[in-house]
């Protein structure tokens, strides 16, 4: 989560509201208590991105044996 921006000075600096370096200390410390937590679903990501994978690749070949099917089909047909 970004800290609230309550406005920009000239010099550029940006001024953040007091409750910004809390919720930024807040969600370090959840990270920071779970990191195998983190660890685990980024592999079960990765996990699920494969499986979508193959699940693509076996629509794009069913698609492609029905394509020949009914090619053959029409042939045989005529």
């Amino acid at each position: 989560m970004r800290p609230k921006v309550t406005g920009v000075m000239n010099n550029g600096n940006q001024e953040t509201s007091p409750a910004a370096p809390a919720v930024t200390s807040a969600r370090a410390s959840r990270l920071a208590a779970f990191p195998d937590e983190l660890s685990r679903l980024k592999h079960e990501l990765l996990q699920a991105e494969v499986r979508l994978a193959k699940a693509r690749a076996t629509v794009t070949g069913a698609e492609i044996d029905i394509k020949v099917l009914n090619t053959r089909l029409k042939a045989f047909a005529k």
